[in-house]
């Protein structure tokens, strides 16, 4: 069955969200890079994403949500990324936190990336869906797409993709990863948030297993 492409309007998203339910993919504009995301809670529907972007089971995926409540069911929030959290969501910072076992199928081996995206389009889908576990829309190693259309014609697989009107609303580049589970904290990765934006003191930067 070929992929579908929904217009971002309420009929739009609760095809969307109906998708997610039944443990499929689909992909959706945020403000950083277009994504992909599932059932976070299905290892099934986690396994799915791997196999349709080929990307390698070393690198975990991103817990995506409409508001702190929701991810707290998957992560411990600390008091520095409670305070994090007031000064950059919504918005392109992830947070690795503690997981709660809630979070096993995203595969962070302890821990699992966090963040709430500043796109209206993205939350009333996160609003609809819960949470869901994301990574940019691409095949692994290639950019990622611009638009719904791109995603369907490059991963085979999807469900469908939802459609909104204009390229992606942010920077065409990804969140910055900041791990709180570190003493002092460590950027991972760089992305639209700079270390000196930040405001925190940091340890050496990471060269290890990227989250995207």
């Amino acid at each position: 069955m070929s992929a579908e492409v929904w217009v971002g309007d309420e009929p739009g998203l609760a095809a969307a969200a109906a998708a997610v339910r039944r443990l499929q993919v689909i992909a959706f504009p945020t403000d950083t890079v277009f994504g992909l995301g599932c059932d976070p809670g299905s290892v099934e529907a986690v396994a799915r994403v791997y196999e349709l972007k080929g990307r390698p089971a070393s690198m975990p995926l991103i817990l995506m949500g409409a508001d702190r409540e929701g991810l707290r069911r998957y992560a411990r929030l600390s008091p520095l990324a409670e305070s994090l959290g007031d000064r950059f969501w919504p918005g392109p910072l992830t947070l690795i936190l503690e997981a709660l076992p809630a979070a096993a199928a995203l595969g962070g081996q302890g821990t699992v990336g966090v963040r709430i995206p500043d796109h209206s389009l993205t939350l009333a889908l996160l609003r609809r869906t819960g949470p869901l576990a994301t990574t940019s829309a691409n095949p692994h190693g290639l950019p990622p797409v611009a638009d719904a259309e791109e995603a369907v014609a490059r991963l085979p697989g999807l469900a469908g993709a939802v459609w909104a009107p204009g390229p992606v609303t942010g920077p065409a580049r990804p969140s910055s990863i900041l791990d709180l589970t570190r003493d002092p904290p460590v950027l991972v990765r760089e992305g639209t948030l700079g270390a000196a934006q930040l405001g925190i003191p940091l340890g050496s930067r990471q060269t290890g297993t990227r989250r995207d």
